[in-house]
């Protein structure tokens, strides 16, 4: 679980007598077949006859039997587990699914199917499982689905129990109700005091109207009543005025780097880098834009004229963004100096077309010394500047490598007030972005 909790729900339609199937019927004899046998056994323990004895056999024998081919009738708990239940898109999450036979009586073969959701791939192990279990006993099975975005149930999962012979079985379908969210928003996106006249929600370091004290001041006759300092008057009889923290919008601008070098993936058919980057950038924006912040969207690689969005408000700027990205071409990424020299041109441009009072975005796997160099320039002009870092490095001595070379490149923006989130796929974006506001905090 990697300390981000799990989630686990238990079913309550345990009993799988409600859909039964008995492929060979009869009255049931058992209880007759084991009194002939124990009063032939005895009798032939008093008499010393041994064909007694044999008669005892055939009578426990038959009482075997007929155990073998009973309906069966168990009592079984079923609990389903993941390992996030709010897991980045493409992301892999891990499911286990526990049962417990809960009787005294064994479960000679048992065979259950999960109800993987349909929109979701298994991407390691299997739904599927057959057993046999003891009373009191528990089995598991273990399987991996890669996450879509939006909401996925979990379908009913199918049980089959059988008999020892195989004669008689007893089915039902269990549903255990367990979801998986995999909508990622970033609840509070975090904002500096670089602000814009509007309100909003965006604390500043200036006083005025809010709701957070911020300081007191001589009392101007233009002031109103309710902001005076009637405690301080009363033990001073001197006048003052309360000032709250005021409160701002703020105008972000979104940079995704969507460059060929971004084209990054930590295994094969998973997210890239891009894709990720693009995603956060989204959910980056839908959190503003609901805030009374202004949004806007620039693509870093794209081709001059189809690299920028206006910032404004509004659900539709979401949309806009969108339309942006589908639009957006990359430059061949093989005619390095003359992508140098038009890289330079179009920051330059950018620089031109962001107001100078908003702040940057910017979401890069930064596995270059350029979108580092870039990411300071704009924090050199002026720009507030938080870097969304996809954590992509894998455990093979190349991505140890990989990961050591950006962590140097991270180093560098640290020294420019550059804030970094690093975040991986495989937990919510909003709980990497609580980690880093602790980080800065501290």
């Amino acid at each position: 679980m990697s300390g981000r909790g799990r989630v686990t729900t238990r079913s309550t339609q345990n009993d799988l007598s409600l859909m039964s199937t008995l492929l060979s019927s009869g009255p049931a004899r058992t209880d007759i077949g084991l009194v002939f046998a124990l009063f032939a056994g005895a009798a032939g323990i008093v008499v010393s006859e041994p064909a007694m004895f044999v008669s005892a056999i055939v009578g426990f024998v038959y009482v075997g039997y007929r155990n073998a081919n009973r309906e069966p009738d168990p009592t079984l708990t079923l609990d389903r587990a993941l390992s996030t239940q709010s897991p980045a898109p493409g992301a892999t999450v891990e499911v286990t699914l526990t049962v417990t036979n809960e009787t005294d009586e064994p479960v000679a073969d048992l065979r259950l199917v999960d109800g993987v959701p349909e929109r979701l791939a298994v991407v390691d192990g299997s739904p599927r499982l057959g057993t046999s279990l003891g009373p009191g006993e528990s089995e598991s099975l273990t399987y991996a689905i890669r996450a879509r975005r939006g909401s996925h149930s979990f379908d009913e999962c199918v049980v089959a129990v059988r008999n020892l012979s195989g004669s008689a079985e007893t089915r039902d379908a269990v549903e255990i109700d367990t979801k998986l969210d995999c909508e990622g928003s970033i609840d509070d996106v975090p904002l500096t005091g670089q602000t814009i006249t509007a309100s909003g929600r965006v604390p500043t370091d200036s006083g005025g109207e809010g709701v957070e004290f911020y300081a007191t001041r001589q009392h101007h006759r233009t002031d109103p009543m309710r902001r005076v300092d009637w405690k301080r008057y009363a033990k001073t009889g001197e006048l003052t005025t309360v000032e709250f923290r005021r409160e701002r919008a703020a105008t972000v601008i979104c940079l995704v780097d969507i460059r060929v070098e971004a084209h990054v993936a930590r295994r094969e058919g998973e997210p890239d880098a891009v894709w990720l980057s693009k995603y956060a950038a989204e959910r980056a924006m839908e959190s503003l834009l609901s805030t009374g912040n202004r949004a806007g969207m620039a693509l870093y690689g794209a081709f001059p004229g189809q690299r920028y969005l206006e910032p404004k408000t509004g659900r539709d700027q979401v949309l806009r963004a969108r339309s942006l990205f589908e639009k957006a071409e990359i430059p061949d990424a093989s005619r390095t100096d003359r992508n140098q020299s038009r890289r330079n041109v179009n920051l330059e441009t950018l620089l031109k077309r962001i107001p100078d009072d908003a702040q940057i975005a910017f979401f890069s796997p930064f596995l270059d010394d350029d979108v580092v160099t870039d990411a300071r320039r704009l924090a050199a002009h002026g720009h507030s500047v938080t870097a969304y870092v996809p954590d992509l490095a894998g455990k093979t001595p190349g991505g140890e490598i990989s990961k050591f070379e950006r962590d140097r490149r991270l180093r560098k923006l640290h020294g420019d007030d550059v804030r970094v989130v690093l975040w991986s796929p495989d937990e919510p974006l909003r709980a990497a972005t609580d980690r880093a506001k602790a980080r800065w905090s501290a």
